[in-house]
């Protein structure tokens, strides 16, 4: 190997010749990480509206207990990398507030199906101390996640509301659901708070169903469970008899219709409990 060595470097031309090769190798390996793995990294995102897919990505809300923090659960996130979020409010003065940058991506757990986080009305310091937005009611949350170089946006409306105060009747921020609770004021202060949004997506429909609609999700804090009470669900078009309001039921992981009543272009049915609901229609 020795006497090899010696031999290149006294042959001058085959020296240089072999550092031009190593050069052209380095360069090689150099464009190929620039342009193939750092560039496709690098090109701009093609920004995606997902209004709704019956099988894509969704957000649900639970309030806390103390009504300062609402905690994000986003479902069917195994295939996406990053996620942004911004949320949007207004406190008990009406001024604007908000958390979040959806210019900034968090990193997704790889192999998991949801992702949790807690997002708070305020703010806190490092030391602790958190000065909350009192008097949140109303907001709108939009997500980007993102796989590759897609980014699909997803914007929800929600609706905070603590049940004593509401005297039992809960809707949502576009009005068009409504749960009303039959039960006293002691059973409902117990539940704190509730909040409603819709969602850009629904747990696996039933073979040959489809949502016709909006799906919306009624949660409490995720320690309580809400009594029975009327869905009601307003359509834009007037109903046909073969409609039927479901909730999915999370412990059977599987919809469940309810026998409905039709009144003009409202839906009504009796459900025990709070979760995600819907207008499930014949898939034709």
């Amino acid at each position: 190997m020795g006497q090899f060595l010696k031999s290149v470097i006294q042959n001058k031309p085959l020296l240089l010749l072999i550092i031009f090769i190593i050069l052209v190798v380095v360069a090689g390996l150099f464009s190929y990480q620039k342009f193939f793995v750092r560039g496709s990294t690098s090109l701009p995102l093609e920004e995606v509206d997902l209004t709704f897919d019956p099988e894509g990505p969704y957000a649900l809300l639970f309030p806390r207990r103390d009504g300062n923090a609402l905690n994000l659960v986003i479902k069917r996130v195994a295939s996406f990398e990053e996620f942004s979020y911004q949320i949007a409010y207004a406190d008990e003065t009406g001024v604007d507030r908000g958390a979040g940058s959806l210019d900034t991506w968090i990193k997704l757990p790889k192999n998991r199906s949801e992702y949790e986080q807690e997002i708070l009305f305020g703010t806190c310091s490092t030391g602790g101390t958190c000065v909350y937005d009192k008097g949140v009611e109303n907001g709108t949350l939009i997500l980007r996640i993102k796989k590759g170089n897609k980014a699909f946006r997803m914007t929800t409306q929600w609706h905070l509301q603590k049940p004593d105060l509401q005297l039992g009747k809960l809707f949502s921020g576009d009005a068009h659901f409504a749960y009303d609770l039959a039960t006293e004021s002691v059973q409902l202060s117990l539940v704190k708070f509730t909040i409603i949004n819709d969602l850009t997506g629904a747990p696996k429909l039933p073979s040959g169903k489809a949502v016709l609609g909006k799906v919306y999700a009624l949660n409490t804090p995720q320690s309580k469970s809400l009594p029975e009470g009327m869905v009601t669900i307003e359509l834009v078009q007037t109903p046909s008899s073969e409609l039927k309001i479901a909730r999915f039921d999370e412990t059977g992981n599987q919809w469940v219709e309810y026998e409905t009543k039709i009144e003009g272009s409202s839906l009504f049915a009796q459900s025990e409990s709070g979760g995600i609901f819907s207008v499930l229609a014949p898939l034709k």
